[in-house]
């Protein structure tokens, strides 16, 4: 391996002793073989860490944490020592498609406008495909509703990260990649590519299935940080008015005409910030109305 790879992949893990030779093993076979893999082993407990050392190629990094400091500290510290032109996006508990790597990279080297792409997925023992959107204007406006990035897809330029000093912020505990992809988009250009270059694998101890009710207090707390795009500063009422607008729930405080205003002032203050294109944003924020008011109806 060169000094300087094409790609450094970061795998944190922690207590994946059953998942993770097969997500070492997706990246080995690579059709690209110009990266390095940084596995930083969280502090597991099981036998993650003694799989990860078993591995004698030279491509792979290992970083050892005496105790477990979380995913996202532990995505930090990889990052900041990858070598690569690019970054890649790993977890421990899935699998990423042979030509992934190359596929991203050519992009990438292609598409030099571009400083994040994701790709299309399948959730392992699902034949569906699920796309997404490749439109940055559009992808702009669904990350305010939610992380519309598949995370584990991404590779990012490593020059941006430092540049902006785009690592995750760790106070938002379980939902630090919502936040990492919004302030991507806030900086430069991402995207998707809708080949198919990943496979999730679902199980309990993952995230978004162990710590559920965890995870949506950030990414609400994400959302209404958002709203710093448009110049707003909301009070609590207008938080509330804002997040039950955004996830579509009908609040019974907030009827049809105040909705109206808060849209109004959304689309006016975007006259001044201008992050978003305003037709998109006026048809966005319509259809978001229109299932509100359904559902206030519904209630």
């Amino acid at each position: 391996m060169r000094k300087n790879p094409a790609i450094s992949v970061v795998m944190p893990v922690y207590n994946y002793g059953h998942y993770i030779r097969d997500s070492i093993d997706s990246i080995l076979a690579q059709t690209m073989s110009d990266f390095e893999l940084i596995v930083v082993n969280d502090g597991s407990s099981d036998n993650s860490g003694e799989i990860a050392h078993s591995y004698l190629d030279r491509r792979i990094r290992i970083i050892d944490f005496d105790e477990q400091s979380g995913c996202y500290p532990a995505r930090n510290t990889g990052m900041k020592i990858a070598k690569g032109k690019y970054i890649c996006v790993m977890d421990a508990d899935d699998v990423s498609l042979p030509d992934r790597l190359e596929q991203q990279y050519r992009f990438l080297e292609e598409n030099t406008e571009f400083g994040v792409i994701g790709g299309a997925f399948q959730m392992m023992g699902n034949q569906r495909v699920f796309y997404r959107e490749t439109d940055f204007e559009t992808i702009k406006l669904l990350i305010l509703r939610f992380c519309y990035l598949c995370h584990a897809t991404c590779m990012i330029r490593t020059s941006l990260v430092r540049e902006h000093g785009l690592y995750y912020n760790e106070s938002y505990t379980y939902a630090s990649d919502h936040d990492w992809i919004a302030r991507a988009s806030s900086l430069f250009p991402v995207t998707n590519m809708n080949e198919i270059v990943y496979k999730i694998r679902t199980h309990p101890q993952q995230i978004s299935t162990a710590k559920s009710q965890m995870q949506s207090f950030f990414i609400d707390q994400i959302r209404l940080k958002q709203l710093s795009f448009f110049g707003i500063e909301p009070t609590e009422t207008e938080k509330e008015l804002h997040l039950a607008l955004i996830k579509g729930l009908a609040d019974e405080r907030f009827g049809e005409k105040q909705v109206d205003r808060w849209i109004e002032r959304l689309s006016a203050a975007n006259l001044t910030t201008r992050r978003y294109s305003q037709n998109k944003l006026q048809k966005f924020l319509q259809s978001l109305r229109y299932v509100y008011a359904f559902n206030l109806k519904e209630a």
